[in-house]
């Protein structure tokens, strides 16, 4: 990590919680079709299912995924009450405003990197207004130089965005939780990564990674810095 100047930060789960609103909305839901008479523990299976399903279709996003649970409520609950869709977008409310508060120490340890002279980039996945509604309301939207956001993290976009904006890989290291968006991708470019654990990762962004010595590990994003050397000379910023 001693090269890293650029680095590339995932967003949901490594700067703020999301998942747990996510899990939130589920039990929500399976609450609301069990009172309307189904079987919650199929309700349940349905959502994961059909889940896995549409991601290869309409990719990461919170509005994708109450899609997919109208859907199932339309086919099991055709004739819900007026107080039963009052309920669902409620729900659908508290899952598309959550309050995105960052991690502790997620502040001081990018302004930590801008301070040594890094250049930091945020990278995120999932349907771009909601995106950059939430990258607005956490209050870290001016640590980064950049805003990206994709359908999908895949080895070849993160390779587009090294390419635009000139970024020497060797000095790229890619900060985020999910092994199978952040650090695999990273990994397969030849790219330096942190994985940020996170315990609520959802189950479709877990996969067993090869070993590499490309990945390191932090239980917290703070510790980020305890692996860098001590702060001297500002960094050079060329690429």
């Amino acid at each position: 990590m001693a090269e890293t100047r650029f680095w590339i930060f995932d967003a949901d789960d490594t700067l703020w919680e999301s998942a747990g609103f996510f899990q939130a909305a589920e039990d929500s839901f399976v609450e609301l079709m069990e009172r309307l008479g189904a079987d919650p523990e199929y309700v349940r299976q349905e959502v994961h299912r059909r889940d896995m399903e549409r991601l290869s279709v309409t990719g990461y996003g919170a509005e994708p995924y109450l899609d997919t649970l109208r859907t199932i409520m339309t086919d099991l609950a055709p004739e819900a009450s007026d107080e039963a869709e009052r309920a669902f977008k409620q729900l659908c409310d508290n899952l598309m405003n959550h309050p995105v508060i960052p991690y502790e120490g997620v502040a001081a340890t990018l302004s930590g990197l801008s301070d040594r002279g890094h250049r930091l980039f945020l990278y995120t996945q999932g349907r771009r207004g909601h995106q950059i509604d939430k990258i607005a309301r956490s209050g870290l939207a001016s640590h980064f130089e950049t805003w990206v956001v994709v359908d999908r993290k895949t080895p070849e976009n993160l390779e587009r965005l090294l390419n635009r904006f000139g970024l020497a890989r060797e000095k790229v290291c890619v900060v985020g939780n999910s092994p199978r968006s952040d650090i695999a991708p990273a990994i397969e470019i030849g790219v330096n990564a942190i994985q940020v654990e996170h315990g609520g990762t959802w189950a479709a962004e877990q996969m067993s990674l090869p070993e590499s010595s490309l990945v390191a590990k932090v239980a917290r994003i703070s510790d980020i810095l305890r692996l860098l050397p001590p702060a001297g000379e500002p960094a050079n910023r060329d690429s």
